[in-house]
């Protein structure tokens, strides 16, 4: 697992599953292996990937440079039972919604209180190189993924 990363003493989630290698075709699908990641590891109530596609539905969780960040609605945050963060990577990309660049990273997250605001900034900052993004997207070694991801942004 990853250390928590703090902003402004605020803990945000650690990355506690990361998932190489996913096929898929679309957002719909990665978007419910996220949430299953989630469910699974007890951060979120069963109806959290229902309300992931709702949000996507009003605007798109695509960042750019070939990652996404699924989240719930505004309205349905009481289907959070903790902060936590996953990553599933579709090395071949999948089509996210109306985007007109594939995701290969979708990072799944539930997110308590403020705590989402932290974790968007820190994998802003992280994940703000292209090629970084890019060596990321294709890695079959899960430890350079870890590493990545809990480094502190220069």
């Amino acid at each position: 697992m990853l250390k928590a990363y703090r902003m402004e003493n605020v803990s945000v989630a650690e990355v506690e599953a990361i998932s190489l290698g996913e096929q898929g075709e679309n957002h719909v699908e990665a978007i419910a292996r996220v949430s299953s990641m989630l469910e699974e590891l007890g951060a979120v109530e069963p109806g959290y990937g229902d309300s992931m596609l709702a949000r996507e539905s009003v605007i798109s969780t695509y960042l750019g440079h070939g990652i996404a960040l699924p989240h719930c609605t505004y309205e349905d945050r009481r289907l959070i039972k903790r902060t936590a963060l996953v990553l599933a990577q579709y090395p071949s990309g999948i089509t996210w919604g109306d985007e007109d660049e594939p995701a290969y990273l979708v990072f799944g997250l539930a997110a308590v209180g403020e705590e989402h605001m932290a974790v968007m900034a820190h994998l802003a900052e992280v994940l703000d190189d292209e090629e970084l993004c890019d060596r990321l997207s294709n890695t079959t070694d899960a430890a350079f993924v870890r590493e990545t991801l809990s480094a502190q942004p220069e």
